[in-house]
């Protein structure tokens, strides 16, 4: 059986939106609302400071809290590994935007177009989407017909792998292994980073109690960009807004989600 994964390689990414622009081309998601992330990362002080970008995305979780908390039954993961979201199921009640702990869930409450008062061609299919949540799908109106993802498909510095890593022979598999790829723990994302950057400054693994009540969000979260519970919320929620300059001095020069989506 397959089992979906995208692999992140920081060292190849110009920071040049492209798969930003891709998604929301692909997906026709409303303003403020992205499924791709792109975060300028910097480390380390003069005259050794460094950048990258940090690239985010729905991490397609293992065991995926927004699953077991959504009581219409609208988020389900699939066989290949992906979670997905029935719009016609959602009841837009938030639960599971407030149980993501990387906040890659957009609950889209705003009827906006990106050109006001007009429908561009790609947004055709989004305007139907109103009080419902929204989120990365690996793309699989494309995925299912045997096409890549839309931000692998544009990226142009070839950073972005995706494919099945339950086959040991899939391209994927073989860059996790050629290029010491690193999985964020209990996620189907793993990323290559630089030498000199500090493992920390990735996404954390999201640990939290079986038993911790969830509820619902208490504001639109239709920008949210990067809400993290868990251990290491300082670290990780300071990288989210973009400042993990200063999360990487507070690191002993260790080193240290935009609307993401």
């Amino acid at each position: 059986m397959a089992n979906l994964a995208m692999l992140l390689d920081m060292t190849r990414c110009a920071g040049c939106y492209g798969c930003v622009v891709s998604c929301k081309m692909e997906n026709g998601s409303r303003p403020g609302v992205n499924y791709n992330g792109v975060q300028p990362l910097e480390w380390g002080e003069y005259p050794n400071a460094n950048q990258r970008f940090l690239l985010t995305l729905c991490n397609h979780c293992e065991d995926p809290e927004c699953v077991s908390v959504c009581p219409a039954g609208a988020t389900t993961k699939s066989d290949n590994g992906a979670v997905l979201v029935d719009h016609e199921k959602c009841i837009g009640c938030g639960m599971c935007v407030s149980a993501c702990p990387y906040g890659q869930r957009h609950l889209v409450k705003k009827d906006e177009t990106s050109f006001p008062g007009e429908i561009a061609p790609y947004e055709e299919e989004s305007v139907k989407r109103l009080n419902v949540v929204e989120k990365c799908t690996y793309c699989n109106q494309r995925v299912s017909q045997g096409l890549m993802p839309a931000c692998v498909q544009n990226c142009p510095g070839k950073c972005r792998i995706f494919g099945d890593v339950a086959d040991p022979e899939s391209e994927i598999s073989k860059y996790i292994t050629t290029h010491n790829a690193i999985k964020v723990k209990g996620t189907s994302t793993y990323y290559v980073i630089p030498e000199n950057m500090d493992e920390a400054l990735l996404p954390a693994a999201y640990i939290a109690s079986a038993n911790a009540p969830v509820a619902p969000p208490e504001e639109d979260k239709s920008s949210s960009s990067g809400i993290i519970t868990g251990v290491a919320v300082a670290t990780v929620a300071a990288v989210a807004v973009g400042v993990g300059v200063g999360v990487a001095k507070s690191r002993s020069g260790k080193g240290g989600d935009d609307n993401n989506g």
